[in-house]
C-alpha cells in the first residue's frame, strides 16, 4: 500500500492532535512574542481550498507557518470542547504558544518564549524521519484543564555540565488570557543508551506519561511535579507491568494493557491500576477469558482484550469474540463502561506517538466530534448514543478507508487508499449508517473539527498553513 505526497503529509497531520513543528529563521506573523495584542488582519484568511460542503471556504482564518521545515507536521491541539486551538509559532526568542477561539480565530493568550531541548545527532541526521521540535497536547486536568508543549532532544542543565537527552515539558492552561507563563515545567531523563524512538510520551487527564527506553515510567503533572517509578501496576487483582507502548495516565490512575500470556494470544487483558478490569466490561459475544492447551505446555488462560487506541476519555480496545469475528468496541476510560462497538478489527495505535520518531502514516489514531457523541478509528466509525459501530472500505473490490475526522452532524472524513493511477479519493462517511459517499477529486478534508469549525492543514513546498473554516448555517 503506498500513499501519494501530499495525502501523507494530511495524514501526518491528522495524526496528532498534537504535533511538531519545525525550526527555521523568521519570525511571527502576529505581534512581538509574548503579547495577546495582534492586529485584526494577522489570521485574516487569505488561502482558498475546497473543504466538503458543510464548511464554507469564505468564512474562517488561517496562520502561515513559513518557520517549519518542509515534511513536520503542524503543532496544534484543541480543547476539550473543541471550541479552542492552541498553535506553536517560532521567534527568535524561543517557541511561542498561542490560543485562539475556534471559530473567530481571535486571539486569547500568548505564552513566555519557551526554549525547547537542542535536537540530537539522531535527529539532525534524520529530519525526514524523526521530529525535531515541540508538539502541543491537550491534557484534560481535573478542575482545570491544560496544553502541554513538550520535545525531545538534548539539554544541560548549565555550562558547567554536559548536556543529556531529555524530555522537557511546560504545562499552559486552557482558560488562561494575555500573556501567560507556565503552570509548571520538567526535564524528564532519556538514557542516552536507548535508542531515540524508544522514548515514549502519553498525554492524558494527569499529565504526561514519560517511558525513556525501559527504565521505570515516569508521570509528569502540569504543576510540573515528576513521581517516578510507576512501571508496575496492578490489573484485575494481579501485578503487571506497564505496557510500553500504551500507558496513559487517566482521572483516577494509570491506564494500560496487560501480560501476554504463555498462551500465545495478541490479549492479555486491560484496565485501570487498581480500579476497574477488562473481565468486568466484555462486550456482547466475547468471553472475558480466553482458554486454550498446548501440547508441550499444557493449558493456559488470559484476560481477553486489549486497547488499541485512546482519545479523550474513550479508548478503543480490540476482542477476541466466540464466532472468531472480530469485534473493536469503545470503553470510558474512567470506568471501562462499553460505550460502542464494530465489527471489525483495528490497527493499533499508541495514545500518542512515540519521539522524536515521525507518525506512521497509516496508523492514524482515534478522532472524537466535539459534542463527544461520535468517533472515528481508522476504518470505523462509531456513535456512541446509540453504541452502534459501523466498519467501512471492506467487502469485494472496496477501496480501504482510513477516517481522520468527525462532526458534531455524525459526518466523519477520511481517504481511500491509494489505487494505482487513481490516488487517493477524498470521502464522507455518516457515523450513523456507515454510509460512504466520495467526494470531488480536489476537496481537502479536515485534519479535525472543532466546535462550529473545520481544521484543514496544507503544505507546499516553503510553508505549512493551518485554515479553520466556519461551519456553513
Amino acid at each position: 500500500m503506498r500513499i501519494g505526497k501530499n495525502v501523507m503529509a494530511a495524514l501526518l497531520a491528522g495524526a496528532l492532535i498534537g504535533t511538531v513543528s519545525g525550526c527555521s529563521s523568521g519570525g511571527s506573523e502576529d505581534d512581538a512574542p509574548g503579547t495577546a495584542t495582534e492586529k485584526p488582519t494577522d489570521v485574516t484568511l487569505k488561502s482558498k481550498i475546497t473543504p466538503p460542503p458543510a464548511f464554507a471556504s469564505e468564512k474562517g482564518w488561517e496562520v502561515r507557518a513559513d518557520w517549519m521545515p518542509e515534511g513536520q507536521p503542524f503543532p496544534y491541539a484543541l480543547s476539550a470542547k473543541g471550541d479552542i486551538i492552541a498553535h506553536l509559532d517560532k521567534t527568535t526568542q524561543g517557541y511561542v504558544l498561542k490560543v485562539r477561539e475556534a471559530v473567530s480565530g481571535r486571539l486569547l493568550s500568548t505564552s513566555k518564549p519557551w526554549k525547547a531541548p537542542e535536537p540530537t545527532e539522531e535527529q539532525t541526521e534524520d529530519p525526514d524521519g524523526l521530529l525535531t521540535v515541540p508538539r502541543v497536547s491537550q491534557i484534560t486536568g481535573g478542575e482545570r484543564e491544560y496544553f502541554a508543549v513538550w520535545a525531545y532532544g538534548r539539554k544541560s542543565k548549565d555550562q558547567l555540565h554536559s548536556a543529556k537527552e531529555v524530555v522537557s515539558a511546560a504545562f499552559y492552561p486552557v482558560d488562561a488570557s494575555g500573556d501567560i507563563g507556565p503552570s509548571g515545567t520538567a526535564d524528564v531523563e532519556a538514557s542516552a543508551e536507548d535508542s531515540a524512538t524508544d522514548v515514549n510520551v502519553f498525554p492524558g487527564a494527569r499529565g504526561l506519561v514519560v517511558i525513556p527506553g525501559f527504565e521505570d515510567a515516569v508521570l509528569v503533572s502540569p504543576d510540573g511535579k515528576v513521581s517516578q517509578g510507576i512501571s508496575k501496576v496492578k490489573l484485575g487483582g494481579k501485578p503487571s507491568d506497564l505496557d510500553l507502548n500504551l500507558a496513559f495516565p487517566g482521572p483516577d490512575g494509570l491506564v494500560t494493557n496487560g501480560k501476554l500470556e504463555k498462551g500465545g494470544s495478541d490479549s492479555g487483558g486491560f484496565g485501570i491500576d487498581g480500579g476497574w478490569h477488562s473481565t468486568q466490561v466484555t462486550p456482547p459475544g466475547a468471553d472475558a477469558v480466553l482458554k486454550g492447551e498446548f501440547a508441550s505446555t499444557g493449558p493456559w488462560e488470559t484476560p481477553n482484550g486489549r486497547i488499541h487506541s485512546a482519545t479523550g476519555n474513550h479508548l478503543i480496545a480490540g476482542w477476541y469474540t466466540t464466532s472468531d469475528k472480530p469485534v473493536s468496541a469503545v470503553h470510558d476510560l474512567a470506568t471501562g463502561k462499553l460505550r460502542a462497538t464494530a465489527p471489525c478489527a483495528n490497527i493499533g495505535t499508541p495514545y500518542d506517538l512515540r519521539t522524536p520518531k515521525q507518525p506512521d502514516q497509516y496508523e492514524t489514531p482515534a478522532g472524537l466530534s466535539p459534542n463527544g457523541d461520535y468517533l472515528v478509528k481508522g476504518g470505523s466509525v462509531f456513535d456512541l448514543k446509540t453504541g452502534k459501530g459501523h466498519c467501512v472500505g471492506e467487502g469485494k473490490d472496496a477501496k480501504k478507508i482510513t477516517l481522520i475526522s468527525v462532526g458534531d452532524d455524525g459526518t466523519a472524513y477520511g481517504l481511500t487508499d491509494q489505487s494505482g493511477t487513481e490516488g487517493n479519493m477524498p470521502v464522507s462517511v455518516s457515523a450513523k449508517t456507515g454510509a460512504a459517499k466520495p467526494l470531488p477529486v480536489a476537496t481537502t478534508t479536515p485534519d479535525a473539527v472543532a466546535k462550529g469549525a473545520g481544521v484543514f492543514i496544507t503544505y507546499a513546498s516553503h510553508y505549512t498553513r493551518l485554515i479553520v473554516l466556519n461551519v456553513r448555517n
